[in-house]
């Protein structure tokens, strides 16, 4: 798995990519292991990105790379980067949802190092939208969906990834609800299974 993680791993953060991420995941099934795996989305990434310059997104990205290793317990949590600014922890610690909340902390911290002072201030920056208007856009901020795992509840990494990514849906319509001021980083934890209908629909979208 270490070779792997090694071969597969994403060419800007050094983490593993999908394949060691879906290798750690049918491990943990086949151990019959109970694991919270949590998948981690930057929100207004786009924007930001299209604004500043490929090369201070790309700080963002390894910025968040780099906090996931730190909030991550490394003797028994699982980092992986799936790609662009989608990344993948696999918990076993039993303080996961406080490590969760620790990394929107730190995050927000991080891209206030990123800015200058006017864009600090302002807490955001002027962009372009999708329909060429200039306006206000807010700083980036994370989405977490969450979904804990427990013995025989999964057959495959599919099933997880799947129940993780429709989490992290919800937790991004949580990060744009107007009525939940102020508006910022937001955790989803999936309290339920999914059905096989909505595991199908999901598997074919994500780390095929």
């Amino acid at each position: 798995m270490q070779i792997s993680a090694a071969r597969y791993a994403n060419p800007l953060t050094q983490l593993p990519g999908n394949v060691p991420i879906n290798e750690h995941i049918d491990h943990m099934l086949r151990s019959n292991c109970t694991f919270v795996a949590a998948y981690i989305d930057i929100d207004s990434f786009k924007p930001y990105n299209d604004t500043f310059g490929y090369r201070r997104g790309d700080d963002v990205i390894h910025a968040l790379g780099r906090l996931c290793c730190e909030i991550a317990d490394q003797r028994q949590d699982f980092v992986g980067h799936i790609g662009g600014d989608d990344f993948f922890i696999i918990f076993q610690s039993a303080d996961w949802e406080m490590r969760c909340w620790q990394l929107c902390s730190l995050f927000s911290d991080a891209m206030n190092g990123l800015l200058s002072t006017e864009e600090r201030a302002h807490g955001g920056y002027m962009a372009e939208n999708r329909r060429g208007e200039l306006g206000f856009q807010a700083l980036p901020t994370l989405s977490i969906g969450a979904v804990r795992v427990g013995p025989g509840e999964c057959d495959s990494h599919r099933e997880v990834a799947a129940a993780a990514s429709s989490a992290k849906k919800q937790a991004k319509k949580k990060s744009r609800d107007p009525a939940s001021e102020p508006l910022g980083s937001s955790l989803f934890i999936d309290r339920r299974r999914l059905g096989s209908g909505e595991i199908e629909a999901l598997n074919s979208r994500f780390l095929n």
